[in-house]
């Protein structure tokens, strides 16, 4: 139980990283309006980047390329 949990406190940490991401690239997007293209992702953590900025009003994600990311 306690690997379960060790798990899971680190995907939480995870995701609150990508989440502080995508506030400051958003951030930068919209002052020097440009787009940004950030590194290859998992599908999980493209996820967390594109759900976090679904509702920002003055920026647009996509996600380009192909698998395996």
């Amino acid at each position: 139980m306690f690997v379960i949990n060790e798990v899971v406190t680190s995907l939480e940490k995870r995701v609150k990283t990508l989440e502080e991401l995508a506030a400051k690239v958003a951030q930068t997007v919209v002052s020097k309006r440009k787009s940004i293209t950030l590194e290859p992702m998992v599908p999980f953590e493209r996820r967390v980047i594109h759900t976090t900025l679904q509702n920002h009003p003055k920026v647009k994600t996509e996600s380009i390329g192909e698998e395996p990311y």
